[in-house]
């Protein structure tokens, strides 16, 4: 094979994992606003009646719990005014776009410590995967999360290189990084260190000054958020949620306790990064490099893994008080595979010679097969939540039994762009079954409904079936109708993993039988409600209601004081 030929073949297995990803992106990614993002609609309404710079300047840089997505604001700006209003698929778009922008910086690595082209094929398969579902279907957690990480990365990168330009935009790229999210404040004294590591005076100094007016600039006006719980975990267990934290990649491991192997990867990875740490700083201190890049490489990744260690420092200590479970999820693992990455970098750049096809074939083979993992676990997860969506915009949406959209011409409610969603063909079955139990064209609801158990408790309806073996996809499903003389409410029966590997793997069985259900009286208008099962099978569509009934008592909801 030419070397023309072998570049263009490995350009197209490193253009798999990107195709796959924004290919199951897209077919579950809706434009519904999920918790924090409904504060971007407020941000666009009030900035878009601002007088005055100044108070557009506060409204982009205003606190938004203990961050200032500054980056956020702006894009969803740019969406609004490019498209006449706001598509949240567009801002999980840009988020996503700014996560694949990691891969260019680990090629540039590559290729100035001189490795071949295959060298980066393991990075794709381990950072493009579905463990990273929550972000990539949240607008604004996408932007925030994937961009800090980019942006953080680019610059410890570009503050060490060394020409005057690099140096330039990594100056701006810290500015960016910090209105991101409130760990990107970390490249501040990171940056500091790395330049007082290469030994360039005129560089350190003006970052300090720089650093300093950004710091002040950023907690003149800031205010300490009281959203988060106060943490009772013992030390034993701040340890083991950190380490879990840093381990979170190996939750889609296929074994029976996910949350140990996190834990034991956790510690495998945070004495590799410890082994890395301490290395560098000693190969640093000598400074006796062949060459001048190794230099370059050693001082990044120091930037990098401290930047991890201590992110992940931060979060486990603000997040504890929300559980254990807060640490080892999708919105965090990132900081996870970006340590994996990190520590690939230190096993295939010293590798020389025949060795490393040998090395690169095997670890290219373990990334296939964690993204594979990836993907079957996670898919749960991506199907729930567009089920969860679509159904929260149901009951905000239709708040009487005429099933219309509220005709409001206003200007706040029409800065998002109208989606088609599954439940439009839904509308007219609903009122028809309301009046006579059933319609549509979906067979064996009376048996399903039979096999199905119903208990309600003071504060819940918790709706269960162990037999449902459907495994349609994306919006398919079960799903639970509640109907009383003044409105209807619609929620999703969720699925959960199979655990069958076989099943899961040779049939690809993704969802073990049955569904479950537990609807909140608080998301509800007391009342006496009949209880119907919707079943969503492709184009057909059943609804059914039997003498199933539940009283809903007036039950305060619980809500989070926020500054937004």
């Amino acid at each position: 094979m030419t070397k023309k030929a072998l570049t263009i073949f490995l350009s197209l297995i490193l253009l798999l994992p990107v195709l796959i990803y924004f290919m199951v992106w897209n077919y579950y990614a809706i434009n519904i606003p999920k918790f924090d993002d409904h504060a971007l609609k407020e941000f666009i309404l009030y900035y878009s009646q601002a007088s005055s710079w100044k108070e557009k300047i506060w409204l982009l840089f205003k606190q938004h719990n203990e961050h200032r997505i500054s980056l956020t604001r702006l894009i969803s700006w740019w969406d609004y005014s490019l498209f006449g209003s706001l598509n949240y698929r567009h801002l999980m778009t840009a988020g996503n776009l700014l996560l694949l922008a990691v891969i260019p910086l680990w090629y540039e690595l590559l290729k100035k410590n001189k490795k071949p082209l295959s060298a980066l094929l393991p990075v794709p398969f381990l950072w493009l995967t579905l463990a990273f579902w929550e972000n990539m279907y949240w607008g604004m957690a996408a932007i925030q999360n994937f961009g800090v990480v980019t942006l953080a990365v680019w610059t410890l990168y570009l503050c060490i290189n060394f020409k005057t330009l690099p140096f330039v935009i990594s100056l701006i790229l810290a500015g960016v990084t910090i209105l991101t999210s409130g760990n990107g404040l970390l490249v501040l004294p990171l940056g500091a260190l790395l330049l007082f590591l290469t030994g360039n005076r005129k560089r350190f100094a003006l970052w300090l000054v720089v650093s300093a007016v950004e710091i002040f600039c950023y907690f003149n006006w800031y205010t300490k958020p009281e959203s988060n719980p106060e943490s009772k975990a013992t030390i034993f267990q701040f340890i083991k949620g950190y380490m879990a934290f840093l381990g979170s990649f190996a939750e889609s491991f296929p074994v029976a306790d996910h949350i140990k192997v996190c834990f034991f990867m956790g510690i495998v990875l945070f004495l590799v990064a410890i082994s890395i740490v301490s290395t560098t700083l000693f190969r640093i201190v000598r400074n006796k490099y062949s060459q001048k890049f190794e230099r370059i490489t050693d001082l990044f990744c120091l930037g990098t893994i401290l930047f991890i260690l201590a992110t992940a420092l931060i979060v486990v200590y603000s997040r504890a008080g929300f559980g254990f479970d807060t640490l080892v999820t999708s919105r965090y693992k990132i900081y996870s595979v970006l340590l994996l990455i990190v520590a690939y970098l230190y096993v295939v750049i010293p590798i020389r010679g025949s060795f490393l096809s040998p090395y690169v074939t095997s670890i290219v083979f373990l990334g296939v097969i964690f993204n594979i993992f990836s993907y079957h676990y996670h898919l749960v997860d991506a199907y729930n939540l567009r089920k969860e969506l679509t159904t929260s915009q149901f009951n905000w949406t239709f708040t009487d039994k005429e099933l219309k959209s509220p005709a409001d011409t206003s200007f706040a409610a029409n800065i998002v762009e109208k989606t088609p969603v599954f439940y439009n063909k839904l509308l007219p079955l609903i009122s028809v079954a309301d009046r006579q139990t059933y319609a549509g064209n979906s067979r064996g609801l009376t048996e399903l409904y039979d096999r199905t158990t119903f208990k309600a408790g003071e504060e819940n309806l918790t709706i269960e079936n162990n037999t449902f073996t459907s495994q349609r996809l994306q919006d398919s499903g079960i799903y639970i109708l509640l109907s009383s003389k003044e409105r209807y409410y619609l929620f999703p029966a969720l699925r959960t993993r199979n655990t069958s590997r076989k099943e899961l793997f040779l049939k690809q069985y993704y969802f073990a039988p049955g569904f479950r259900a537990n609807i909140p009286f608080s998301e509800m208008d007391k009342g006496l409600y009949d209880v119907a099962l919707i079943r969503q099978q492709g184009d057909q569509t059943g609804i059914l209601f039997q003498n199933q009934k539940v009283r809903v008592k007036e039950t305060k909801k619980k809500t989070v004081k926020v500054n937004w």
